[in-house]
């Protein structure tokens, strides 16, 4: 193996690092998608939806602690394997564990149930973390060239679209095959860690790290001035909001769904499955359209794009009335989502290298894990929002048809997964207006850090 580098990062070793994303996204758009209404409306869990809401709360809390310590003390890790691959690499078995584990509650004692789900939780983003979040920090380290990281990022995408098709099309088909939901839930589960778990083994092998980029311990800070000095950095106060607000709008879409296509269109599990899976049909080839309109405009630009194609088609969902338009609609939706899963990436990793200029570090990952945090907060809070919508608007869980569907339920149903998030991708429209990092600006950064690594080689 040879030492990672802009000059001789092969499309093997691209392709080895993005086949993770199958892995990473597979098991966490199975948990956005089915978590919540595998609790609440397979279960029977006797626990109102706010009171699961909460629960899955106080998860987000505890990620708040547990991302960004994990990124810290990875950044300062000195191995002969690097910084990153053994936190991977010891994860990986109680992450498959763990994501067996969250789909078998007791279910019999609410408070019993409820003590189980925060345990489960806060084990299962652990090992989330130690896997997922600190195999994506390896990105940014990947190339320094923005055409390069363009390249990667597609990879990304094009095998992260393989881990969407099973977190939110297959995962759903192998847990609705059994009769028992708790069965299929489980085997599903047990499957998606194993799925995650292979997905990393390329990058073990085939990744190796840079030695230049791990930091000295005479430099090494603590972990909350390692925060305030991320936080003081105002491209990536920008950055964050713009990423907790797409993620959130894309969490109330998912997680709310399953109830959209069964109350709405009367649709089984495996209907609205299959349903998701149109989406894709449009991902894929916008994905080198976003590409190539980057390399024009610039990622800022792209990204902004993107945004308002997204958003135009969440506007749609006030006229799906029947599946064949829900899949028309789908399939428009899947050419803003391109560029909305694409470009984050990108900037963060931008965000990363100005920060190197200020500091002469190279700190991906406590930025990975305040970035995580965004995300999986983003999560807890849209099934909080889709508690509180179920509550308002009156919806039975054990009534969920289009017969028994009041005109106030369908309301509540289209606000949930049309209005709300129309709104939230608006202000990071403003959010993303506001980053600066773009441009002549981008261009110096960029300059200055390749001056910068090369004097650490020597």
């Amino acid at each position: 193996m040879v030492e990672m580098s802009e000059n001789n990062l092969s499309t093997g070793k691209k392709i080895s690092f993005a086949i993770g994303n199958i892995g990473g996204l597979a098991i966490g758009q199975s948990s956005i998608l089915l978590l919540y209404s595998y609790y609440f409306l397979y279960l029977g869990v006797p626990l109102s939806p706010i009171g699961i809401s909460l629960i899955l709360v106080v998860y987000g809390v505890w990620d708040a602690f547990n991302e960004p310590l994990i990124g810290h003390i990875s950044d300062f890790t000195r191995t002969k394997m690097g910084r990153r691959k053994p936190f991977i690499l010891i994860g990986l078995v109680p992450l498959v564990i763990c994501s067996y584990l969250i789909y078998t509650p007791p279910i019999n004692d609410p408070i019993i149930c409820s003590i189980y789900l925060i345990i489960i939780l806060i084990l299962y983003e652990t090992f989330v973390t130690m896997v997922v979040t600190i195999w994506f920090s390896l990105f940014p380290e990947l190339s320094l060239d923005q055409k390069d990281r363009l390249v990667i990022s597609r990879f990304l995408q094009i095998f992260g679209i393989f881990g969407l098709i099973l977190g939110i099309g297959v995962a759903p088909l192998i847990a609705g095959f059994f009769s028992d939901p708790f069965i299929g839930y489980s085997l599903m589960g047990l499957i998606l860690g194993l799925i995650t778990a292979l997905s990393m083994v390329p990058t073990l092998i085939f990744i190796k790290e840079k030695k230049e980029y791990q930091i000295i311990e005479e430099k090494n800070k603590s972990f909350f001035k390692s925060i305030v000095i991320s936080l003081k950095n105002k491209s990536f106060r920008y950055f964050v909001l713009v990423q907790f607000l797409l993620q959130l709008s894309y969490s109330v879409v998912l997680s709310g769904l399953p109830l959209f296509f069964e109350g709405v269109l009367g649709l089984e599990t495996f209907e609205w499955s299959i349903q998701l899976l149109f989406i894709f049909l449009t991902v894929i080839p916008s994905l080198f359209l976003w590409v190539k309109v980057a390399e024009r405009k610039g990622t800022k630009y792209s990204l902004f794009l993107s945004m308002i194609s997204f958003a135009i088609a969440l506007s749609l969902v006030f006229l799906i009335f029947n599946s064949i338009i829900s899949m028309i609609v789908l399939l428009i939706t899947g050419v803003g989502l391109a560029g909305v899963m694409m470009f984050p990436t990108i900037l963060l990793s931008d965000v990363i290298d100005e920060d190197q200029l200020i500091t002469n570090q190279r700190r991906e990952g406590i930025f990975n894990g305040v970035s995580g945090v965004i995300v999986k907060l983003s999560n807890a809070i849209s099934w909080l929002v889709l508690g509180i919508i179920i509550e308002l608007f009156q919806i039975d869980r054990n009534n969920l048809t289009p017969t028994a569907l009041t005109l106030l339920n369908e309301i509540g149903l289209r606000i949930l997964v049309g209005l709300i998030p129309i709104l939230i991708v608006v202000l990071g429209l403003y959010c993303l207006y506001k980053y600066p990092l773009s441009g002549e600006r981008l261009e110096e950064v960029k300059e200055r850090v390749k001056k910068l690594n090369l004097e650490l080689v020597k």
